[in-house]
């Protein structure tokens, strides 16, 4: 499992890529996020990502379906559609932050006050990404172009 920075490192214009998907002009990410309860129901809910020094985390209300999927829980959250229909996804696991330092230091970086500083704080740990673009838009050999990564490539 790699850390943001450490995704951004081995793979700079791919992690570029995902940030700009990501973060809107108004510096507020936001994305969908695929988890799974442990009944094994998924579950799909946009959400606000933060970025906060070398990791990417969630602050999630503390009784919503997302907050109990993600206790030590696989995950893959979707930027939005960019444009001519660019994708960006992450993969891997969430690990709930109960250290109050970084708890604090996550908070500070949200863009918006939405979030009670007693609801579940998570880190993503990533194991793996795609980012999918297109060439030549519109006209009959259009074609999507895949790029992956994964932890150790």
């Amino acid at each position: 499992m790699a850390s943001f920075a450490e995704f951004e490192a081995a793979a700079p214009e791919f992690a570029a890529a995902g940030r700009r998907l990501l973060v809107g002009a108004d510096g507020v990410a936001i994305a969908f996020l695929a988890s799974v309860a442990r009944d094994g129901r998924p579950h799909l809910s946009p959400i606000c990502p933060i970025f906060c020094d070398a990791d990417l985390y969630l602050s999630a209300g503390k009784h919503s379906p997302k907050a109990s999927d993600l206790i030590d829980g696989p995950f893959v959250l979707h930027a939005f559609l960019g444009a001519n229909d660019e994708e960006f996804q992450l993969a891997g696991r969430a690990r709930r932050v109960d250290a109050e330092a970084e708890r604090v230091a996550v908070h500070a970086a949200i863009p918006f006050k939405a979030f009670g500083r007693a609801d579940p704080i998570f880190r993503f740990s990533i194991e793996r990404a795609l980012w999918v673009y297109w060439e030549r838009v519109g006209q009959p050999d259009t074609q999507a172009l895949r790029r992956r990564w994964s932890v150790g490539e």
